[in-house]
């Protein structure tokens, strides 16, 4: 057996055992989201070795930012175990079976929409579609910082970490974002259809996207 693999594949679940355990202590995530960003982060690092994993530590830690520097965000006290899982899972999974675009296709998706959340929800009026001025903030509801922001995460993925698929990831990122936006009144009228599954639906989209456009 190549001993590259002997290696390769328990770093996985060490690596990510200490992004979760970073996480929790910086208060990225609340203490019960520790083992969801563990098997987030062992994933990643299966997807693509240290290029994925350095993917995964710059989302959270600028998604993180974002959120604690927004006094109006919801998830100011870190984010839980089902978001971890619905923003990291699809993209970990699917980086693990069809490749490193894949997964980071799906992260510039949640990186873009992380901090259109974060950046548009500090505005005073928003503009949702079949509603008109709506708060900033509300579900599904998009600003002129907002869409900004969006753009800013999709182009820093792809700039940092697409490589000579950056065009590919760009495209996915700011698909996934916009796809999260378009679905996002279904959290009202679908029970089951949550944040978290509209946020899983949208990054398995973006890093399917991205992994076709390669």
């Amino acid at each position: 057996m190549d001993l590259k693999y002997v290696l390769f594949y328990p770093l996985g679940p060490l690596l990510g055992g200490l992004l979760g355990g970073l996480s929790v202590a910086l208060g990225w995530l609340r203490p019960s989201a520790g083992l969801a960003a563990a098997l987030v982060g062992a994933l990643a690092w299966w997807s693509g070795g240290l290029s994925t994993s350095a993917a995964l530590l710059f989302f959270v830690a600028l998604g993180s930012l974002a959120t604690r520097t927004n006094p109006r965000s919801r998830d100011r006290k870190g984010r839980t175990a089902a978001q971890v899982l619905a923003n990291g899972l699809p993209a970990g999974l699917g980086g693990v079976l069809l490749g490193p675009v894949f997964f980071y296709g799906a992260v510039a998706a949640a990186l873009a929409d992380t901090l259109a959340s974060e950046f548009g929800g500090r505005v005073r009026w928003a503009w949702r579609p079949g509603r008109g001025r709506v708060p900033g903030g509300t579900n599904a509801a998009v600003s002129l910082p907002g869409t900004l922001a969006l753009a800013l995460g999709a182009g820093l993925m792809a700039l940092l970490f697409g490589g000579r698929h950056g065009g590919a990831v760009f495209v996915a990122g700011v698909f996934g974002a916009v796809l999260d936006t378009l679905t996002g009144p279904l959290e009202e009228r679908l029970r089951w259809w949550t944040n978290d599954v509209n946020n899983a639906v949208a990054t398995t989209a973006a890093g399917l996207l991205s992994w076709m456009l390669t």
